[in-house]
């Protein structure tokens, strides 16, 4: 067996290897430890990565819809918009047709209007005319009567005498 002085050594060198397999696995245990903390906290911080992403393409997402839903409703916008020029473009066509065509009659008018201001100053100055030469054969008229006046009064005289 083995010695007596032997053991004691022995069991003080098992007690060191024990303390220092203790001691090893004490600090891996930390070591370990420290490390599942550093993985938990990473875990942690890329879970609220995730949400925080989650949370950003939800929002985003919800954006999208929204320009898709405004985009929508521009180009229906724009389409009436258009509609409403090309009834405006054809109503503006018939409007300057109608422009023109009562330009035309405008001139047209003012040409009748005209002539018949030239018909009346024409009919005007003959009316003067006429009315000068009727006077003139009134007065003539009116010196001959006189005299045939004074003649038949020439002759009752001379017949009464």
């Amino acid at each position: 067996m083995i010695p007596a002085r032997t053991l004691p050594i022995v069991n003080a060198v098992g007690c060191v290897v024990l303390a220092s397999f203790i001691l090893v696995q004490w600090f891996d245990g930390k070591s370990v430890a420290k490390d599942l903390h550093e993985a938990r906290s990473q875990t942690i911080l890329e879970k609220n990565a995730r949400l925080e992403v989650e949370e950003r393409a939800r929002l985003l997402q919800s954006d999208v819809e929204g320009l898709k839903s405004s985009i929508e409703s521009i180009q229906a916008s724009a389409e009436a918009a258009e509609k409403q020029l090309a009834e405006q473009s054809v109503q503006f066509d018939a409007n300057v047709k109608a422009l023109t065509d009562a330009q035309t009659k405008v001139k047209e008018w003012e040409e009748a209007v005209k002539a018949r201001d030239e018909a009346i100053a024409l009919r005007d100055t003959k009316l003067k005319e006429a009315t000068d030469r009727l006077t003139e054969l009134n007065a003539s008229l009116v010196s001959t009567r006189k005299r045939l006046d004074e003649a038949v009064a020439q002759l009752r005289k001379a017949a009464a005498q």
